[in-house]
């Protein structure tokens, strides 16, 4: 399905996360030798960093793939703990096995010498309590980073850093409008909080197949999740892909909504693609927020879902440019009026072959 793009992704995440622990590490070198000065002060600023990079990657790498998603049900602030603690075991652990290399490389193998000598002169100094206290730190800084990174999603953070959206800007975007089907009836069946676990899951498992297409996740609006992409052709076909890998995702936790749930859900889109107006709004709490006609538009061609009776509607400005691939069927609805606009629009369904 595509996972090694997603892969990259976060190894890419890794990587830069990799790369502020050897900048810091040079801090942290002149930090040690402020405590110590004997420890570290003849040892080459390159190797030096080299160890933070191998330790940050190892850490961030754990962080990234495997603690993620540890302890999503705990409260945040004592998920942010338990995963810190798992960080910290792992990062002292990775940190004494590349001590003991070097001192036991040094010492040329003699375990009586090399023990004494690690003990007496690592272990129990003031420069090692430092060098853990730092390496802590620094676990917690790239934790917290982590989250704000999957706060703004992929290339969110970067925009924000680079002030992409800081003036407003027109753009040409996709976006799709997707939301579960007969939603009001199974809120009504599983109550409030059952179904809010079922909007979780359900986010959840489309998550990825949103981050292998290279789509944005624009906002959650109850039920409904609103994705986007810069309009070109090959972004149309990652698009239409990410319908494919989103139903493949869900059909195969079937068994698992239906233990949980009783129910398997199915969902419906609106896809249309036009000019918007992008910027950060707000001055406490700011937010990228496209505003036009276009996400009006694609808001109402996914309601004629359920007047149509099809799963998959898509517009003809989604089309133009762009010939619909071999793997996919299109259906032409002909021209419809939209609530609230005054001119008509070319409407389509989409199915799966």
């Amino acid at each position: 399905m595509g996972s090694h793009k997603l892969f990259r992704y976060r190894l890419r995440v890794v990587v830069f996360i990799s790369l502020i622990w050897v900048f810091f590490s040079l801090i942290f070198k002149y930090n040690i030798i402020a405590v110590d000065s004997q420890l570290l002060s003849n040892r080459r600023v390159g190797y030096f960093s080299l160890v933070f990079a191998i330790i940050g990657f190892i850490v961030s790498g754990a962080e990234t793939f495997f603690l993620r998603k540890a302890f999503h049900s705990q409260p945040l602030w004592l998920s942010i703990i338990l995963k810190l603690a798992l960080t910290f075991l792992l990062f002292l652990g990775v940190s004494l096995v590349f001590l003991l290399a070097y001192f036991v490389i040094r010492y040329n193998g003699n375990f009586e010498v090399f023990t004494s000598v690690f003990i007496s002169k690592m272990l129990l100094t003031p420069s090692f309590l430092m060098l853990m206290i730092d390496l802590g730190l620094l676990a917690f800084m790239s934790m917290l980073l982590l989250e704000v990174i999957d706060k703004y999603g992929p290339g969110g953070f970067s925009n924000m850093i680079r002030g992409r959206y800081n003036k407003p800007k027109i753009e040409n975007r996709i976006f799709i409008f997707l939301d579960i089907n007969d939603s009001t009836t199974i809120a009504e069946k599983l109550g409030h909080e059952r179904y809010f676990e079922l909007l979780k899951d359900f986010f959840a498992d489309i998550t990825e197949p949103v981050l292998i297409n290279g789509g944005e996740i624009y906002q959650y609006v109850g039920d409904e999740i609103v994705l986007s992409w810069q309009t070109t052709t090959s972004n149309k076909r990652h698009c239409l892909r990410f319908i494919k890998h989103a139903l493949t995702a869900l059909k195969a936790k079937e068994s698992y909504y239906l233990k949980k749930y009783d129910f398997y859900p199915a969902f419906k889109t609106g896809i249309h693609a036009g000019d918007v107006t992008a910027g950060y709004i707000g001055i406490i709490k700011k937010d990228l927020v496209y505003s036009g006609d276009t996400l009006n538009t694609a808001a109402r061609i996914r309601s004629k879902c359920h007047d149509l009776n099809q799963a998959f509607i898509y517009s003809g400005a989604f089309l133009e440019n762009f010939r619909i691939p071999a793997a996919y069927h299109s259906i032409e609805i002909g021209e419809m009026q939209l609530r609230g606009r005054q001119e008509k629009e070319k409407l389509y369904a989409l199915h799966l072959e």
